[in-house]
């Protein structure tokens, strides 16, 4: 038993020192790239600078939509939150 012991930690050393190796040889031979120099350009100047765009009349802002747009009655969920009591509302005679 103890030298089936011995063998199976040998193996599993030997095979990760074998990767290990590998590994590295492979990071050695296939080395990272050099970095792609980056050339100087000047800087894009805004249309409107250049005059090559004339400006256009201001838009009036489109009217927000309405806030409850599906019924959902948010005051009375908070009324609800705050442990207030459910009112129900008062009947019209």
């Amino acid at each position: 038993m103890p030298t089936l012991r011995l063998l199976a930690a040998g193996s599993v050393l030997g095979f990760s020192v074998a990767t290990i190796g590998l590994v590295c040889t492979d990071r050695l031979d296939h080395p990272a790239p050099d970095p792609v120099p980056v050339m100087a350009r000047f800087p894009a100047l805004d249309p409107a600078t250049t005059g090559a765009v004339a400006f256009a009349p201001a838009v009036p802002a489109a009217k927000p939509a309405p806030l409850m747009t599906n019924g959902f009655d948010t005051e009375r969920l908070n009324a609800l939150m705050r442990g207030d009591p459910i009112l129900r509302p008062a009947r019209r005679n």
